[in-house]
């Protein structure tokens, strides 16, 4: 007789849950630069039109998706305690056309820029193509592993602002605020770079929180000063006041999860620690 009751065994896709699947598709990342991108164009009043957007989001989708395929062939077989990882191992053929798709896509919308936007845009293209080069290329991922999570940080703050700071005078407040959101990405990095420490040593990762034993104990001074930095900004242009406070909010919101890591599951940290990216969303609507 056979038991009425039996055990069926899901696919670990139908077992994720639904808040956890921007995370896994690399779709995070590209909200996040969008919603920073039109909170720095709303404050200073930089007019951007669609295609804009979306070669920003088309092209950090292309970034992280194109980092971790390439992260996924030196996985090992079994089970990875990542699940953004583990995905991009198993559908690795899928995701590498949908890649492919996306940068025809760019490539269309970048050919309606200007031909100024054009010249810079492959600066900071050639910019990427360093980091890829630097932290897959087997004799420097080692080396340039110590500075990847500022290095990853920067360069996503930099493509957040590049169409604003192209339609723009730079003055001080922007420049003061732009540091302090390039430091905000390089904290977000580093908190999950400590959360990872374990998992990342088990895929062979370097990261800066491998080779940092006591990395987190920076984080307060380093959230404190891009506080205090997008704080003088509105102190010398009180139109980036919303700004600075939402910047604020994020630091704090991420110096709590890495400081109650336990609060929260190893994929919910991950996804919270983007989540509290959203904070100008606040600013934006008020």
């Amino acid at each position: 007789m056979k038991s009425a009751l039996s055990v069926i065994a899901l696919p670990a896709a139908r077992m994720r849950p639904w808040w956890l699947w921007p995370n896994v598709l690399s779709l995070d990342a590209p909200v996040v630069a969008l919603v920073w991108q039109a909170a720095f164009a709303r404050l200073l009043a930089v007019e951007l039109g669609w295609t804009q957007r979306g070669l920003l989001a088309v092209c950090v989708w292309l970034a992280y998706c194109g980092d971790r395929l390439l992260d996924a062939r030196r996985l090992p077989e079994g089970s990875v305690d990542s699940a953004r990882h583990a995905f991009a191992r198993d559908h690795a053929r899928p995701l590498a056309a949908a890649w492919c798709v996306g940068l025809a896509l760019a490539a269309a919308m970048a050919l309606q820029m200007s031909a100024r936007e054009m010249l810079a845009g492959a600066g900071l293209l050639a910019v990427v193509g360093v980091y890829f080069l630097l932290h897959h290329w087997q004799t420097t991922r080692e080396r340039a592993g110590r500075w990847k999570e500022p290095m990853a940080g920067v360069a996503f703050a930099v493509g957040a602002l590049f169409f604003v700071a192209l339609n723009l005078q730079i003055t001080l407040p922007f420049v003061l605020a732009a540091v302090a959101w390039g430091g905000l990405c390089a904290m977000n990095c580093m908190v999950i770079a400590g959360w990872d420490r374990e998992c990342d040593a088990a895929m062979a990762q370097p990261s800066m929180a491998r080779r940092w034993a006591g990395m987190e104990r920076a984080l307060p001074m380093m959230a404190l000063g891009w506080v205090g930095l997008v704080l003088g900004a509105a102190a010398l242009d009180a139109r980036w006041l919303p700004l600075a406070l939402a910047l604020a909010a994020s630091a704090l919101a991420l110096l709590e999860l890495g400081r109650r890591p336990e609060m929260f599951s190893t994929e919910a940290r991950r996804v919270w620690a983007d989540a509290v990216l959203l904070t100008p969303l606040l600013a934006l609507f008020l």
